[in-house]
Parts: structure tokens; sequence; C-alpha cells
């Protein structure tokens, strides 16, 4: 079955396009957005933060999650697959660390997309 074509989300352009997003013409705009999203996380890092997700031990651990669980598990529960990006703590990687648990074992690690972690962040913002 065939899937109806989707308007690029670019405001004005009229190209459709076969999935939802945006067209080759702005592609660049998605790409744009998602580095601001991930340079807005860095800048609310503390230092301990920053020197944990540039170390080493979390890039393996990192990688090894999204090899076992490759897909976003809040939109694989709803239903929708979606390629994860990112490993996120749950609980988060302070509370870890002060009950002095390990923050590199998978059961404290979940991968999310982008917009599920996005929302992550602003829920635990307010």
């Amino acid at each position: 079955m065939k899937r109806l074509k989707s308007i690029c989300k670019k405001t004005g352009c009229n190209n459709l396009i076969d999935s939802p997003g945006y067209c080759k013409e702005h592609k660049h705009i998605e790409k744009q957005n998602k580095r601001e999203a991930w340079d807005a996380v860095k800048a609310r890092q503390s230092p301990e933060q920053k020197a944990f997700y540039n170390s080493h031990l979390w890039h393996r651990a990192s990688r090894r999650h999204r090899k076992k669980e490759p897909l976003c598990r809040r939109c694989k529960k709803n239903g929708n697959i979606i390629i994860g990006v990112l490993v996120h703590h749950n609980p988060p990687l302070e509370e870890l660390q002060a009950k002095g648990l390990n923050p590199y074992l998978d059961n404290y690690l979940e991968t999310l997309c982008f917009k599920c972690h996005n929302k992550e962040l602003r829920r635990k913002k307010c």
C-alpha cells in the first residue's frame, strides 16, 4: 500500500515528500534544529556531568546500549518505530551517583529519540 505524500514542514514551502519532515531543499533546517537542541543540553550540564558524558566509559556504555536497544523506548511503547539516538539515565545520573549505583548498567539506561529526550528535559526543568 502506498503512503500519501506530506508537505515540507518549512513554512511557505509546498514541496511534496515521501515522509513527514523537510524536503531536500530545507533538510538543513532539521539538522540545525537538532544541533541547537543538543547545544542547549550541553550548556545546562555541570562540569562533573560534562566530564562523565565525555568519558570513554560512557561512550562505550552508550554504544553498547544502543546496539542492544536501537529504537526509542517511549515511541515504541506508543506504537511508533523511531530510531533512538540518545541514551538517557532513568533515574537521573545525579541520583544514581548519590546512591552509589553503577550508572553504566543497562537497567538504568533507556534509548530515546531527540523528541522524547527533549520532552524529558523540559519535564525535569519544571
